[in-house]
């Protein structure tokens, strides 16, 4: 009896990835464009129709919004998802819908190990429970945690937590972002979404917020340029917003990672720190471990980058290979 067909897919801010595999074997991906609001069961219909030799057993798609009765509502986005209409769409006998970092939880058992570096060993237990955190379009948290035997899936909005200044000129820093960004501010409090700086949609903001502390004044710069001039040293505020950002990031982490009690590690995915390994240094690792009476609880937690861009893809169809053998 030969392997069946499944049709994975992993919606982003950005990008629709859709993924052929024949059992446990991906053989094609193709990417649509998800920003300009595309039809997502036009996608998988193209797909199917193009990639696929025949109708795919499973279909799971993975998408940014919270997952309730197997619909979804994306995140950033005005359109709405369900299992109904793409098992209707795609042909399949079974369709799940999952949230975005609930599979890139579960891409972490699949990961191959080339394709990981350990920033900080730990003391990583496995099984236990694992921590994603991909800042990205917005800033996306998720967890695997194991219980009684078997691993699950938990999606929340861990990227919407507070933030606030550390200091006096963060202070500055922070009243300058709330007059630019109102909206991801907590009430009359300095507190902010963790995502409204730790995103590639709040970094432009931080970056403005920056300059403004110093009474400075410059041109927008967009997520790409501000890491590009950050690395290299030639624009000083650059060089601050991505000092925030990646010390800020590596805290809210470890806060997280406390939370969960991610005794398997924190895994940090997606595009941005993918593309810019040079900022988990010495500097986000200190601020990782820095907990006050909990530090060594923080240093005990080992820190993983994932350098694969199909982590969704793989963790969305581990996830399926999961959900089918519990359902049948």
């Amino acid at each position: 009896m030969s392997d069946p067909w499944y049709l994975v897919a992993d919606i982003g801010g950005t990008n629709a990835r859709f993924a052929a595999f024949h059992g446990r074997r991906k053989m094609e991906v193709q990417v649509f464009d998800s920003k300009h609001g595309g039809d997502l069961l036009d996608m998988a219909r193209k797909f199917c129709q193009e990639a696929l030799p025949e109708t795919p057993t499973v279909a799971v798609v993975a998408a940014a919004g919270p997952v309730k009765d197997n619909a979804l509502h994306l995140t950033n986005a005005n359109r709405s998802l369900c299992g109904s209409e793409l098992r209707e769409a795609t042909g399949a006998q079974q369709a799940f819908i999952i949230n975005d970092f609930a599979a890139a939880a579960w891409s972490t058992l699949v990961i191959p190990p080339e394709n990981l570096t350990i920033l900080s060993e730990g003391e990583d237990s496995d099984p236990g429970t694992r921590l994603v955190v991909g800042p990205g379009t917005g800033l996306g948290v998720g967890a695997l945690a194991y219980v009684d035997g078997s691993y699950h899936g938990i999606s929340g909005e861990g990227g919407h937590v507070g933030v606030g200044p550390r200091n006096q000129h963060e202070f500055k820093v922070f009243e300058a972002l709330k007059s630019l960004w109102p909206d991801v501010f907590f009430g009359d409090a300095l507190t902010a979404e963790a995502e409204g700086l730790l995103s590639g949609t709040g970094l432009p903001y931080l970056y403005r917020a920056v300059q403004l502390a110093h009474q400075a004044d410059g041109p927008a710069l967009d997520p790409r340029e501000i890491f590009a001039k950050a690395r290299d040293a030639s624009d000083p505020f650059a060089v601050e917003t991505i000092d925030i950002f990646k010390t800020r990031i590596a805290q809210v982490s470890a806060d997280l990672a406390l939370a969960f009690g991610a005794r398997g590690g924190v895994y940090f995915v997606g595009g941005i720190a993918m593309k810019n390994p040079w900022i988990f240094d010495d500097a986000f690792l200190e601020a990782f471990h820095s907990g006050g009476r909990f530090t060594k609880q923080r240093k005990a937690i080992g820190v993983h980058l994932v350098n694969e861009p199909d982590f969704g893809l793989l963790g969305a169809h581990r996830y399926m290979e999961e959900a089918s053998k519990r359902s049948s």
